[in-house]
């Protein structure tokens, strides 16, 4: 059989599988649901022959110095159920957001510091892989606020496409990666707003900021943007309220670019400020964050240079 026929069943298939269980995990009540997607995703952790159950231990040890090996091995296991979670509960909203009532379901904080803003540019919001995080592209046009974003591209173009009609149906627009940054700059001039993640390693293209005591390198295209269009940069994270099917999106700072002084030395000020902001969120229910990933996979000496 064709190679490219081969692969294109396969996909089918993949496709038709997630297809099935999302329906399956949508059709029970939201609390049963949540405990098939707790299932799942323990089955997940104990199937995962993947590097990224290493990847998690060895950044919980050095995010969290004092745990044990078995409480990060805890944490990683509620990490898969979090995940799963995540992903029942981005499904529910997306049927909610179709019903109309999604904006019952969010509970807002720190919006109201956008409300005196200065200027006619658009807003950056920045955010990392928290909890239920591609609810926050969808809830912020339920807030008035609809974001132009870039997210993750699948091999898989079945998937591909079911992901970004979900993305995109309360407002949310998805950007490609090819020349992102100058239609960003486009975008926030006039008017529009953004949306980006800062939490995975940005290898040499990154600039290195303190994450948990240690430099880890970060993009600085946030920071960079602002300085560049005088925009404020937003950082904003979203957490299902405990024992509710319901969410609290909360925008904790508000950053004002300053553009009197050395941009460099800026936007290392405000990358670290974003970096701490989210490790502050994560301090807070370290399970909920994605720690499957090589964080500190670039060390400072690695490139000669910091950014």
């Amino acid at each position: 059989m064709d190679a490219g026929l081969t692969k294109r069943l396969l996909d089918w298939l993949e496709y038709i599988i997630l297809r099935n269980v999302s329906s399956a995990m949508t059709a029970l009540p939201w609390r049963s649901g949540r405990w098939l997607a707790d299932v799942l995703g323990w089955l997940g952790y104990i199937a995962d022959r993947s590097a990224r159950k290493g990847n998690a231990m060895r950044n919980l040890m050095l995010a969290f110095p004092d745990w044990t090996r078995r409480e990060a091995r805890q944490c990683i296991r509620r990490v898969y159920c979090s995940m799963s979670e995540a992903v029942l509960d981005t499904i529910h909203f997306v049927r909610l957001v179709r019903c109309g009532r999604a904006r019952e379901f969010l509970e807002v904080e720190g919006f109201d510091k956008l409300l005196n803003r200065k200027g006619k540019a658009g807003i950056i919001f920045v955010t990392g892989h928290f909890g239920p995080w591609e609810l926050l592209g969808m809830g912020a046009p339920l807030l008035g606020y609809p974001v132009w974003s870039m997210g993750r591209v699948f091999d898989n173009p079945f998937i591909q496409g079911y992901v970004s009609r979900m993305r995109q149906v309360s407002g949310q627009r998805m950007l490609p990666r090819h020349g992102v940054i100058r239609r960003m700059v486009r975008l926030i001039r006039n008017g529009r707003h953004v949306g980006m993640l800062i939490d995975q390693d940005a290898r040499r293209h990154g600039i290195f900021v303190d994450f948990f005591g240690r430099p880890a390198s970060t993009t600085a295209t946030p920071a960079r943007i602002a300085i560049r269009t005088g925009a404020p940069v937003a950082f904003l994270y979203v957490q299902r309220i405990p024992g509710q099917n319901r969410f609290r999106m909360a925008l904790s700072d508000l950053i004002e670019p300053r553009t009197d002084v050395d941009q460099e030395a800026e936007t290392h000020r405000i990358t670290q400020r974003l970096t701490h902001d989210l490790e502050e969120v994560i301090r807070q229910a370290p399970e909920q964050w994605l720690w499957l990933h090589r964080r500190w996979r670039t060390y400072r000496g690695k490139y000669g240079r910091n950014s």
